[in-house]
Order: structure tokens, then C-alpha cells, then sequence
């Protein structure tokens, strides 16, 4: 009997972008609230800016305030965020979703989540700064990176790190294509909806207010969908990771 030790490849661009689209739908409307708390948290800072007779045209705030707020909510998001992805993963899996259960594994997981989370911005950062492209390499296999320490249990900040680069180093360039190839999609998804809103502000004009606060609500929501796609995504690329490992 003969064999091959060859490894085995991962899904293709295509099937990727294919698993993460089936992902997306089958969860979308049980992961949205989710998603949309955890984009009105990122969003606090800048509501709270605006509120306090403030504007961002001359560059970023200096209020210590702002930085401290954007820090916990920023910290709030990550959590609910990774209380979603599991949600993500339970209902695609056919499970019945337990958001005591999500919540409870996401914070178990969070310190863990958000030292990694502040090291890997710090690679990042570094590696742009010194070269560009190791900053750019890191960040598509960082892609992974939730999954790697909810999943995993993974909660060493430098052993998850390192594992996110060992998953995705094989497949870096199909994983790299994936997410160009969606965030271009995406792209052009927000450019048409902002021109919509922009032919409704047009055409809505008695209504005012009103208007403004519908179009505010389509934008968290269109935002929301964004997280619960590229959550998918992660899923997608680090079930694909560990299959062709």
C-alpha cells in the first residue's frame, strides 16, 4: 500500500470566501444584535467628542477622557465580539445558541483576548514601521486570531501569536486574497448604500431629523453586517488552517 506525506492544502480564494458566505447567512440574524451593540461601543468615544462641543477636522483629541473612554469600550467591544463569534459558530454548527454560556466563555477568555489583541497591534505597528511588509504579513495571519484563543483556549498572548503564524503561513497567500477579495466587495457595497442615502437624503428632505436617525440606524446595522462577514471569515480560513495542517 503506498501513501503521500505531501501536506494537504487548504480550501482555495474561492471556497473560503464560499464558507464564509454560508457562514454569514445561516447566523447573520442571530449574531446581528451582537454585532450592532459592538459597533455602537467602538462608536461612544466619538458620540461623546461630538456631545462635549468638540470636532475631529484638526486631527485626533488630546482629551485623556476620550482615551480612557475609547480604552473600555473599545475592551467592551472585543468581549461582545467574541461573545457573537461563538454565537456565530454555534448556529452554524447546528447547535441551539446559549448566551449564558457565550458570555461566560468570552469572559473567561477576555484577558487573555486583550493582552494578544494589544500585542499583536504592537507587531503590527513595528513590523510597518520597519519594513512594511512583515507588519502586512502579520496582520492577514493575525486574521485568526479570535478563533485561535476562544476555540483553542489558547490565552498565552505570545503562544497565541505564534500559533495564529503557524496556522496561516502555509496558506498566507490564498488567506491574504480572501480578505483583499472581500474587503474590495465590501467597499463597493458601502459606496453604493452611501449613495443611496444620499439620493434618500435628497428626496426625504421635509423629514429632517427623522431621516438622520433612520440613516444613522441603516449605517450601525450595515456596519454590524461587516463584523458578522468577517467574523465568518476568521472562522472560515481557521477551520480551513487546522483541516490542511
Amino acid at each position: 500500500m503506498t501513501g503521500s506525506n505531501a501536506p494537504r492544502r487548504g480550501q482555495s480564494v474561492s471556497e473560503l470566501l464560499n464558507t464564509a458566505s454560508q457562514v454569514f447567512r445561516v447566523s447573520l440574524l442571530k449574531c446581528l444584535p451582537f454585532a450592532m451593540i459592538a459597533v455602537l461601543c467602538v462608536e461612544i468615544p466619538n458620540i461623546y467628542w461630538v456631545m462635549t462641543g468638540h470636532s475631529f477636522p484638526r486631527g485626533m483629541p488630546v482629551d485623556i477622557g476620550y482615551w480612557w473612554l475609547s480604552l473600555a469600550t473599545s475592551a467592551l467591544a472585543v468581549y461582545i465580539f467574541s461573545a457573537m463569534m461563538l454565537r456565530q459558530l454555534y448556529v452554524s454548527g447546528g447547535f441551539a445558541v446559549n448566551a449564558k454560556q457565550e458570555m461566560t466563555v468570552s469572559v473567561r477568555r477576555l484577558p487573555g483576548l486583550l493582552m494578544s489583541w494589544v500585542l499583536a497591534q504592537v507587531s503590527v505597528a513595528v513590523g510597518l514601521l520597519l519594513l512594511i511588509l512583515p507588519g502586512i504579513f502579520l496582520f492577514v495571519c493575525y486574521l485568526v486570531l479570535l478563533p485561535v484563543i476562544l476555540l483553542e483556549g489558547q490565552i498565552n498572548p505570545v503562544l497565541a501569536l505564534w500559533r495564529c503564524v503557524a496556522l496561516v503561513r502555509p496558506n498566507w497567500w490564498r488567506v491574504c486574497a480572501a480578505f483583499v477579495i472581500a474587503l474590495l466587495a465590501i467597499g463597493i457595497c458601502f459606496i453604493i448604500f452611501a449613495a443611496l442615502l444620499a439620493i434618500l437624503a435628497t428626496l426625504l428632505t421635509d423629514l429632517g431629523p427623522a431621516f438622520q436617525a433612520i440613516a444613522a440606524a441603516a449605517s450601525i446595522a450595515a456596519a454590524a453586517m461587516v463584523f458578522v462577514f468577517f467574523s465568518a471569515l476568521a472562522l472560515a480560513i481557521h477551520s480551513s488552517a487546522n483541516n490542511s495542517a
